[in-house]
């Protein structure tokens, strides 16, 4: 019988470690062509009301699942079977962080330990925990518009990741010396100079996930030996800066790999100690699934979660 998770049960099931584990075996599954994923499509109804669809098959999990703004079903491939109803909204914030992870895990250089967060809002949370799984990090510097926002945010961060944490008054300031650079907002326009980026730094951009939004400049772009998405196909619709860029004829959609090319080993992510890499992270409706599988695993053998009656 299925069983209903909750956002509450999903944040005890999916710590930040598991779920980088998670999307790494994920995209291992995708090149070996045991995954399929379901773009996400937004719609917009008469009453006014919206609602979002997306979701995934990952064969190697026997994983199913389609999202939608309120509910996730997970089926078993095998049987067709409903296996679990779960709230989507802490699964979506949780792998957000961790596909970050997984993509600094193998874009990042292997002793980066300063990060620069540009966005203190409640998604950044995941995004520096997912740092902190797979990289050694000494310093996290954040920036945000409200000097009050980002020095509380600082405090708070200091606090429950337990590591050094700092505001900074400028973008500028945010990128020197970062080794790795987080961008985490929902603007509608370039939030740094990409010519202030060192050597060597990985970018996750990881706020925009539509074609409205454009965190990262020409010049980041231009200047990524390689630029990363999490699925291609879901890129050319959301990715802002992307599809700007190619519209402007500073980017080839021919450039971009799938970051499951990187994590399999088909390509590296990291090409030369100096390349500046780029990761573009939209949230994909495998990554959904993935996560969801492992969940209701996790469930199953803690006894968490309400039954249902079919």
């Amino acid at each position: 019988m299925a069983i209903y998770l909750t956002n509450d049960d999903v944040r005890k099931l999916l710590p930040m470690d598991a779920a980088v584990d998670v999307l790494d075996d994920l995209f291992r599954q995708e090149s070996a062509g045991l995954v399929e994923n379901i773009p996400r499509k937004r719609r917009r109804f008469e009453g006014g009301g919206s609602g979002t669809l997306m979701g995934g098959v990952i064969l190697g999990s026997k994983a199913y699942a389609v999202r939608n703004s309120y509910q996730s079903l997970l089926h078993d491939t095998d049987t067709g079977k409903l296996q679990a109803v779960i709230e989507p909204s802490a699964v979506a914030w949780i792998r957000t962080g961790a596909a970050s992870g997984v993509a600094t895990k193998y874009m990042a250089s292997p002793d980066a330990s300063v990060v620069g967060c540009i966005g203190t809002g409640r998604q950044a949370l995941t995004q520096l925990q997912a740092m902190l799984a797979v990289r050694p990090i000494s310093l996290i510097k954040v920036y945000s518009r409200s000097p009050e926002k980002r020095e509380a945010f600082a405090q708070e961060m200091a606090q429950q990741l337990a590591t050094n944490v700092q505001a900074v008054d400028s973008t500028e300031a945010c990128l020197s010396g970062s080794q790795i650079v987080v961008t985490i907002t929902n603007s509608k326009t370039p939030v740094f100079d990409g010519a202030h980026l060192d050597p060597g730094t990985h970018v996750n951009a990881a706020g925009g996930n539509s074609y409205a939004r454009c965190e990262i400049d020409d010049t980041t772009i231009t200047r990524s030996s390689v630029v990363a998405v999490d699925n291609l196909d879901q890129a050319k619709m959301e990715c802002g800066e992307l599809i700007a860029a190619a519209d402007r004829g500073v980017f080839r959609w021919g450039q971009a790999v799938e970051l499951h090319q990187i994590v399999s080993g088909q390509l590296s992510g990291r090409p030369t100690p100096d390349a500046i890499t780029l990761f573009e992270s939209q949230g994909i409706g495998t990554e959904d699934t993935a996560c969801y599988a492992y969940v209701l695993r996790q469930a199953r053998e803690l006894g968490i979660g309400t039954q249902l009656p079919f």
